[in-house]
């Protein structure tokens, strides 16, 4: 497409870490590795990228949508995924933004953003695990499902939903990621990054900066992903 630089490679540190280095000329730079050898996950964390099938891709561009970034974009693979399965694999979300089949997570997002003269550049990471030859139990890959969900499709329509919401925006994206959400109305744990403080209480949804809104017993809470990770639901 003309509105799209795409860079196609079989091995590269970090997807993110290539994109940031490359001019975004368009309106929209994409790049897709078979491997990662150092591919990072939210908080710094190392996200394992074998060659093994699965999806590391970087979309990068520019952004003057209101909606909170991080979770429209997991709404929209979740719609990704929905699409191009014919509407047989259902993802649910877990706040912020994790994608899980079967109560497994097989997806993760990684947002950053760097200021280039009067506009904010987005770097938005996207890992889908396809299979992984060595995992920890609390990972999930699309396996067997990988029939029913092609690789190769479920990157475009992913493509085709980011440009779709970069160019239209997305009018009832909070209703959209509330009814996907895997947690609405269930009582969860709040634990603070540091892991210091926790609070538990209902998930009772979203605000419209994609913040948590948790019941204790005290009080309505309003909680920004960006201080916490949430426990205890499943």
């Amino acid at each position: 497409m003309e509105k799209i630089d795409s860079y196609l490679l079989d091995t590269v540190d970090s997807t993110n870490t290539y994109a940031k280095e490359k001019l975004l000329a368009k309106d929209y730079l994409v790049v897709i590795s078979e491997q990662q050898t150092a591919g990072r996950g939210r908080q710094g964390k190392e996200w394992y990228s074998p060659d093994a099938g699965n999806i590391y891709m970087t979309v990068k561009f520019r952004d003057s949508n209101p909606a909170p970034l991080s979770l429209v974009v997991g709404l929209l693979i979740s719609e990704a995924m929905d699409s191009a399965s014919g509407q047989k694999i259902n993802a649910a979300l877990k706040w912020p933004n994790d994608l899980l089949i079967s109560k497994k997570k097989i997806c993760g997002i990684l947002i950053e953003s760097e200021i280039k003269a009067e506009d904010v550049e987005y770097i938005v990471g996207i890992g889908i695990n396809y299979s992984l030859p060595e995992k920890e139990s609390w990972w999930g890959e699309i396996g067997d499902l990988s029939d029913i969900l092609p690789r190769e499709k479920l990157i475009n329509n992913i493509l085709k939903g980011i440009i779709n919401y970069l160019e239209n925006g997305y009018q009832n994206w909070q209703d959209a990621w509330e009814k996907r959400c895997m947690h609405i109305g269930i009582e969860l744990e709040a634990v603070s990054n540091n892991q210091k403080d926790n609070e538990i209480g209902i998930f009772k949804g979203i605000d419209e900066e994609g913040k948590m809104l948790l019941q204790t017993t005290k009080e309505l809470k309003v909680i920004s992903s960006g201080e916490c990770s949430i426990r205890g639901i499943y």
